[in-house]
């Protein structure tokens, strides 16, 4: 098999040669073959320099602490394959990537040549290596040039007849629907059969007539088939019946039509792709495979296809995901159409798994791989409304598998506690569509989910909030005895549960949602609920009803808190103290009097209006416009002003009084401000916010709150990228993203470094998390952006790494 895998072009059939020659792997040779590695030694292989091993050694430190680094993989494999003395680490290295991450074609061509090249002279080492590989490859991605590489690779094993054609058609039935290189396998696969068409007539002639049948069917297989080279398809067809002694029956014309007709209707799609792809337009290129779905998914409901509806559907996914991996979006909708449409669970699981190792950080991902293999487990078993005995083991059984996902999700990473909690969550659905859940959670005991999923967010997660306190509210209806306690250990430390209790939570420190408005609200509320139901229509020996005895639990812990000012709400819109004050005012009208309404208002209802009148105020003045734009002057480094009041320096225009893509010229000299290698300012001016760095810092914070934390700084950016490419690259993750790359005024050109702004932080942490990856062909330095004045502060002028 050739080191690389060459494309194959389209041939004349009456043109093509038989099987290509054996290498020169002899008999002998595969008898002696033991299968080890023993001879896969360094000898005479030069080692890597001190400088080589020194950033070989880094890159697996850096992998030692973060498995799940990308950029570090890619790394050290291109790394390691600069010395083939290293052959061993290289091929461990490969498998712990592999394990954490599809490959993508150039990839897995590059292992299968330097296996190719490692088992020279040794056949059955090769096929049972390269083999493996070639399977695994064609499993991570539908590639033409990796199945024609496996086609060749079965021709240099020498693989029979039967298994030769078994390989074509796996490759056909996706690979061989790409529209325009998909004509490759078919020619191959043509080439193949006309060569055995060839032999049969020197050595079996009664198996001609047969084997012409077969060409025959698999050249009308192909022009029913839509492909941009239908014509050539048509005229190679006809030359080749022509050449045959006896004439063979008419080719059926309506099937050619509907396919031309498909094909037609798919050049505008494919001309969008193309140009899509010229000018490496990553948000184009998205929209154009998003319209091409759109296509072939009305086709395959519709029924207007040629018979090949859903493998096309499936086809037309599989070449979008192909093209951008990485995104959440288009696998979860790749995922849904096979749950629900397609309905085969190999191709189901299998999509699951591909989707999680190709966004190994976003939760829904996982959440979706979790709640699939849920239904189809239960399904399976019969046991999806579960009650006890055998059943129940069988539910445990799933949860267990279920268990063993999430923990493979949990372990990579997921970006924000939003996607952590989407994990745990489905994980929670396994325990709540069992019919008798509490029966399933007492075999769980300190296993439950819901139990790791507070102490995972607690120590992994620290100042997150679950903003719709779906954590809490689960845990105190799965333990509704402890329900109350749950929701207290929340706002409070160390809270007590006894032997009784939620197995972990004795232990558990608590407390972490103490300052979330949110929090205390639903500790009222269940308090409320868990004191009025048990005694539900009864009334105490004073008589007073438990429902009155009930509110004043849950009024004391309004009274309580009502007056924090350092609240805050979990969604955010207004300050924490004013959303308790408005909920305890809200419990009085629904569960209290007017007595203890009016007792609310005189403490809650002032509160409330103080920080209303408040909150109108700052919105009616508004931040001062001059002090606002000379703050933003001062701190701009591409600004070029005036040095100071009365310099008589050049005005600067009105449209530059936004941020600049030029570089500063503090002094007026013309003279561009020195930069490090990280393409930062050294020693910016002070000029409006004073000299002393943490004043600065603080100063433009007040003003501008949001600036610098949303916004990442990233560099080595490729010189022709534009704005919008770079921005489409990013993950919004629901937000939006702007980015802006600084240029030299002078000449215009891009100076190779870039400030992206987000409007999600999910978004910024997903961001600082590709550090490394390519982007048209350069491999990006992605950093959080430092504030002004902060570096000065930190003593370095560098951005921090994440």
């Amino acid at each position: 098999a050739p080191e690389e895998d060459a494309a194959m072009e389209d041939a004349d059939p009456e043109n093509v040669s038989g099987a290509s020659e054996d290498d020169s792997d002899s008999a002998s040779e595969d008898d002696s073959d033991s299968g080890s590695d023993s001879d896969d030694g360094d000898e005479d292989v030069a080692m890597p320099d001190e400088s080589a091993t020194a950033k070989i050694m880094k890159l697996e430190r850096r992998l030692e602490s973060d498995p799940g680094d990308y950029g570090a993989h890619v790394q050290l494999c291109a790394s390691l394959r600069e010395w083939p003395s290293l052959r061993r680490r290289l091929r461990d290295a490969r498998e712990a990537f592999a394990e954490r991450f599809p490959l993508n074609e150039t990839q897995w061509r590059e292992w299968i040549s330097d296996e190719v090249r490692a088992t020279k002279g040794r056949r059955k080492r090769r096929g049972k290596v390269v083999g493996a590989l070639f399977e695994r490859a064609v499993a991570d991605y539908q590639s033409v040039a990796l199945w024609l590489g496996y086609a060749e690779f079965s021709l240099d094993q020498g693989w029979d007849v039967p298994a030769r054609r078994s390989l074509y058609e796996r490759a056909l039935e996706l690979a061989g629907l790409h529209f325009v290189d998909g004509h490759k396998i078919w020619a191959a696969y043509r080439a193949f059969e006309l060569s055995k068409l060839e032999l049969d007539a020197k050595n079996d002639p009664p198996a001609v007539a047969k084997q012409e049948e077969t060409v025959r069917a698999l050249l009308r297989r192909q022009l029913a088939v839509p492909h941009a080279q239908l014509d050539e398809t048509l005229s190679a067809c006809e030359r080749w019946e022509a050449s045959r002694p006896a004439k063979g029956p008419t080719i059926d014309p309506a099937p050619i039509a509907k396919a031309k007709a498909e094909a037609a209707a798919r050049q505008p799609l494919e001309r969008a792709l193309a140009a899509a792809e010229e000018k490496g337009d990553a948000h184009a290129l998205a929209k154009a495979h998003g319209a091409y779905l759109d296509f072939e998914l009305s086709n395959e409901k519709s029924g207007s296809a040629t018979g090949q509806g859903s493998a096309r559907a499936r086809a037309a996914f599989e070449r979008a995901v192909s093209a951008t991996p990485t995104s959440a979006q288009l696998w979860r909708r790749y995922t849904d159409h096979l749950d629900h449409v397609v309905r085969v669970h190999t191709l189901s699981a299998a999509a699951h798994e591909r989707a999680c190792r190709n966004c190994p950080r976003d939760g829904e991902t996982w959440a979706a791989w979790i709640r699939y293999h849920a239904r189809h487990r239960l399904e399976e078993l019969g046991v999806e409304d579960a009650g006890a005995g055998e059943n129940l083991d069988d539910v445990l059984k799933v949860y267990e598998e279920c268990e063993e996902i999430m923990n493979r999700g949990v372990l990579c990473g997921p970006d924000t506690g939003d996607d952590a909690l989407a994990i745990f969550l489905a994980q929670c659905h396994v325990v709540q569509r069992c019919k008798r859940p509490s029966l399933l959670e007492e075999r769980l005991g300190g296993r439950h989910v819901l139990t790791k999923a507070r102490e995972t967010l607690a120590e992994f997660y620290p100042g997150w909030v679950d903003r719709d306190m779906a954590l809490p509210r689960l845990f105190a209806d799965a333990f509704p005895a402890h329900g109350a306690q749950i929701w207290e250990s929340y706002v409070r430390l160390g809270v007590e549960f006894g032997e009784h209790g939620p197995r972990g939570l004795n232990h558990f420190k608590g407390g972490e949602y103490a300052g979330v408005a949110e929090a205390w609200i639903g500790y009222a509320n269940r308090l409320f609920e868990s004191a009025s139901r048990p005694f539900k229509g009864n009334e105490n020996e004073d008589g007073s009803t438990p429902d009155a005895d009930a509110a004043s639990s849950a009024r004391a812990v309004f009274k309580s808190v009502y007056a924090r000012a350092n609240l805050v709400s979990a969604h955010g819109r207004e300050s924490g103290q004013a959303r308790l004050c408005r909920a305890w005012l809200d419990f009085e009208l629904r569960r209290g009097d007017p007595v203890t309404y009016a007792a609310a208002d005189a403490r809650a209802g002032v509160v409330l209006r103080r920080l209303e009148a408040e909150d109108r105020e700052r919105k009616l003045e508004g931040p001062d416009p001059e002090e606002a734009k000379r703050l933003r002057r001062a701190n701009d480094p591409n600004y070029k002003g005036p040095k100071g009041p009365g310099d008589g320096a050049r005005k600067r225009k009105a449209d530059d009084d936004v941020d600049a893509d030029v570089d500063a010229d503090a002094d007026g000299t013309g003279k561009r401000a020195r930069t490090d290698a990280d393409g930062e300012e050294k020693g910016r001016r002070g000029g409006g916010l004073g000299a002393d760095p943490a004043e600065r810092a603080a100063k433009y914070k007040e003003i501008f709150p949001d600036r610098d934390q949303k916004t990442a700084f990233v560099k080595n950016l490729p010189f022709k990228c534009s704005e919008d490419d770079l921005a489409a690259w990013f993950d919004a993750r629901g937000g939006t993203v702007t980015a802006r790359i600084v240029r030299d005024k002078a000449t215009g050109r891009s100076r190779g470094f870039a400030y992206v702004e987000f409007t999600e932080e999910g978004a910024v942490q997903a961001a600082i998390m590709r550090d490394g990856e390519e982007f048209q062909g350069r491999a990006l330095s992605i950093a959080r952006s430092i504030p002004p004045g902060e570096n000065q502060t930190r003593g370095d002028g560098r951005r921090e790494k994440a």
